[in-house]
């Protein structure tokens, strides 16, 4: 720095306190410009005790140097002298003086004001009281008297004690061994020349005096016969180094003092750059002194602090503004750019480079895979797709080269791939291969997929990643990718196996859910069937309900096109979740999809993919027969429950069990539906016996049969000759509606055919009051056939023993209640109420 060797006029506060001449007094402020209470606070900052005749080295005058007080506003240069002129007080004591001067700290940082410049500009006599403040002209010491006194006292130990009193040490001089200390005119050199190792702004918080008392007080920077508890010693003695620094930032700054003094010629020049950095420094921010200390090569010095993780934003600015890009070299600009990236995106385009996006990607691939790294990757991500319409394909180079680094681990890459696609909507055929050639990356991205996309089902990246194995190779790699194909339309699934499906809904809790949704999309229903076995789970476990809403989408009944085998599938994992949503309750699911397969031959596959499910679970085979038999006959369930009854013979248990529950409950709904080899599965059963001989007499009933055919049906249904009661409930109807005559004549037309039978009818139609219309009808019928036979025996002469019994009184005529549905549904509700089926 160049230093102007003129003086500095500078306008100064002043006080002086003593005692007036043969007082007893305390002492007090004689005069001065500074009001009282101000005056006061300085003096009690400088107060250190009193001197002491057995201190030789403690004689006066004693001069402290303050930088600020309690109580104060702002940082000042203030000097406080302790002085004796052979006088005493009113009790004989000497009488001392303590005079103060205060110079404001903006002149004092403008005419770099020292302490040894203060202390030579600061008058000896007392000032004229009249003046408000005192003019002295301040001569700036030179760095190089500076620098002169340091090299005296040795660098290393200046430089110890400055980065003592950097980490907010108090520091204590003392004489060297068998030594002395100089006067005090050194002493205040000595302690200026230390503290200029130290940026002139910290003097906005150092303090210091030439010699200390035996009062406790606060200044820094003192000269004493030994340091006290909590201070740190330091000898004027080269050979005798102070202590080492105590915290990080104080061996960081003697570190740097030392290698900066290495490389130098002379001592002034880093005395001159430190006495030239007067911006204020706050004793809790030692790094902005390491920060002006390092300015002293400052681009070395930036590069420094980057590689250590730090650095300042302006000073990294200066350094690009100092030499621009063209001016660095490309490791120069790997550390500078990155920091500028980080720091102040906005800043990069003014010092933009051809190699901004390589040596981007190379501040994040030369650091080891981490969080951190990812984070940094983004950021600089982001800060060129700002930069996008300036230095377009930037962006993509930088991506590209972050993405496509063979070293680097593939759950990183994979998640850059992901979110810059993602979060940024960009993606680049390179990264996309990787993923495709890549199974760790392939697999890492999928979880990262799967993971974010739980909510919204945009598989539009999968899509593309589908169809760029496909490019490229023809065919997907086996794998949850080769899954994927299926799912997106692209492949059909009989090129897929259940294992490839079952890496995919491994890679995430909710993968099951977003490939049936794609599916849906798609129109890809078949990889229900690939799936079976995590569904399954998903059904009987974790999500019943959400199962049931997703299969009504990916396999809707009725969807045209829906194949035999899917429907299958997804009518049993419905049946089986539907019954853990009901709580295990007693239900009877249908099929739904089974009824909406048009195809007459789709039933035969269907049964086969079915039995392939329930083989080895008697739970699942359970859920699946109730389900095929459901609330209403079905032909289609018929059709597969006698496949898998002739397939699987073990299953007619579970099937009759079923249907009897339901025969018991409703039997006019089902009794009509059933197919013969089901009736004759039944009529094995001994609880319905009964079964076939109804079935085989309401078919003929259904079918209009006249009373001949009847009769035969119900010979062939009766051959131990006796009436179940459930067969008489359905012939009552006819038998009614056609009258006693005709009732008459059918039990004739049994006995012709089974004697024995027909009386067999008229008992069973005596049995019970839910027969009384046709036995009321009969028993006039009798009654009057019998009444015409004793006639005609009596006209033909033949003598009769008794006269025939007198009929009972006439009943009324047999009325029509009216149409024939009306009239089965009133008997169905009689014969239900009065008798169950099966047990008279």
């Amino acid at each position: 720095m160049n230093e102007d060797p003129g003086t500095h006029p500078l306008s100064a506060d002043w006080s002086v306190v003593g005692k007036y001449p043969g007082r007893t007094m305390g002492y007090e402020v004689l005069r001065g410009s500074l009001p009282s209470d101000r005056a006061e606070r300085y003096y009690w900052g400088a107060a250190t005790g009193t001197p002491d005749d057995l201190e030789p080295a403690g004689g006066l005058p004693w001069r402290v140097f303050l930088s600020g007080v309690p109580g104060e506003s702002g940082p000042v240069c203030a000097l406080v002298e302790t002085t004796w002129d052979g006088s005493a007080d009113g009790t004989g004591a000497p009488s001392y003086t303590w005079r103060l001067l205060v110079v404001d700290w903006s002149p004092a940082t403008a005419a770099r004001l020292t302490w040894t410049a203060l202390d030579r500009a600061a008058p000896r006599t007392q000032p004229d009281p009249a003046e408000a403040a005192l003019g002295i002209e301040a001569g700036r010491t030179t760095a190089a008297e500076l620098a002169r006194t340091v090299d005296r006292l040795g660098f290393d130990w200046a430089a110890r004690v400055a980065a003592l009193l950097l980490e907010g040490r108090q520091v204590a001089i003392v004489a060297a061994p068998g030594g002395g200390l100089p006067d005090t005119d050194e002493r205040v050199l000595i302690l200026d020349a230390v503290c200029s190792l130290l940026p002139y702004g910290c003097r906005a918080w150092l303090s210091a005096a030439t010699w200390t008392g035996q009062s406790e007080h606060r200044l820094m920077l003192v000269f004493a016969s030994a340091a006290r508890t909590g201070q740190a010693e330091a000898r004027l003695d080269a050979a005798i180094p102070p202590p080492d620094p105590g915290t990080g930032i104080g061996r960081e700054y003697l570190n740097e003092l030392l290698r900066l003094r290495a490389g130098r010629e002379s001592t002034a020049e880093l005395v001159g750059h430190l006495l030239g950095a007067t911006e204020p420094i706050a004793s809790r921010d030692p790094r902005s002194a390491l920060r002006i200390l390092r300015e002293v090569d400052l681009l070395d010095t930036v590069l420094t602090e980057i590689r250590q993780d730090g650095g300042e934003l302006g000073d990294v600015l200066r350094v690009l503004d100092t030499y621009a890009p063209n001016g660095l070299t490309e490791g120069q600009l790997g550390l500078l750019l990155p920091f500028v990236a980080r720091q102040a995106p906005a800043e990069l385009l003014r010092y933009w480079s051809p190699l901004t996006p390589r040596l981007l990607a190379e501040d994040v691939l030369t650091k080891e895979a981490s969080p951190a790294t990812f984070t940094r990757a983004t950021e600089y991500l982001r800060v060129l797709r700002g930069l996008e319409a300036y230095h377009p394909g930037a962006f993509d180079e930088l991506f590209t080269a972050m993405a496509t680094r063979p070293t680097q681990k593939p759950v990183w890459v994979a998640q850059l791939i992901y979110r810059t696609e993602n979060e940024l909507g960009h993606h680049s055929d390179a990264a996309d291969r990787v993923l495709v050639g890549s199974r760790e990356v392939r697999d890492a991205w999928l979880r990262t997929l799967l993971k974010d996309r739980d909510r919204d089902h945009d598989l539009a990246p999968l899509e593309r990643i589908v169809r760029t194995a496909l490019l490229d190779t023809g065919n997907c790699p086996a794998g949850w990718l080769r899954f994927a194909a299926v799912l997106t339309g692209d492949l059909r699934a009989d090129h897929v196996t259940a294992s490839d499906a079952t890496e995919f809904t491994d890679a995430g809790e909710d993968a099951w859910r977003i490939a049936l949704d794609a599916a849906a999309r798609n129109g890809t229903p078949a990889v229900v069937g690939l799936m079976w076995s995590g569904l399954r789970e998903v059904a009987l476990r974790t999500a019943p309900q959400q199962l049931l809403t997703e299969l009504n989408r990916v396999a809707a009944p009725g969807a045209p096109g829906l194949d035999p085998e899917a429907a299958a599938d997804a009518d049993l994992l419905c049946a089986m979740a539907g019954a853990i949503v009901n709580g295990h309750r007693p239900t009877t699911p249908t099929m739904p999809r089974l009824r909406g397969l048009t195809d007459p031959g789709a039933a035969r596959p269907y049964a086969s993919a079915l039995i392939g499910r329930i083989d080895a679970d008697p739970e699942v085979k359970r859920l699946a027969i109730e389900a095929l038999l459901g609330d209403t006959p079905d032909p289609a369930s018929w059709t597969v429950l006698s496949q898998l009854m002739k397939q699987r013979p073990s299953t007619e248990e579970v099937v009759c069990d079923s249907l009897e529950r339901r025969l018991t409950a409703d039997p006019r709904l089902w009794i009509d539906a059933l197919p013969e080899d089901l009736v004759s599965a039944f009529g094995r059963r001994q609880r319905l016996s009964w079964l076939r001989p109804v079935w085989q007499v309401r078919r003929a009933v259904l079918a209009g049969e006249g009373l001949v055919e009847l009769g035969r049906v119900v010979v062939e249904a009766c051959p131990d000759r006796i009436v179940p009661p459930a067969l008489l409930v359905e012939l009552l109807p006819v038998l009614h509606s056609r009258g006693p005559q005709a009732v008459y004549e059918f039990g004739n037309e049994l006995d012709r055919r089974a004697p024995g039978l027909g009386m067999a009818l008229y008992r069973a139609i005596g049995q019970g009051e839910w027969a009384r219309d046709v036995r009321a009808q009969l028993r006039q019928f009798s009654y009057a056939e019998t009444e015409r036979h004793h006639q005609i025996l009596k006209a033909l002469g033949v003598s009769l023993r008794g006269a025939p019994a007198q009929p009972p009184p006439a009943q009324p005529p047999y009325q029509d209640p009216g149409p024939r549905q009306a009239q089965q549904e009133e008997k169905r509700g009689k014969f239900r109420d009065l008798f169950t089926w099966g047990k008279p």
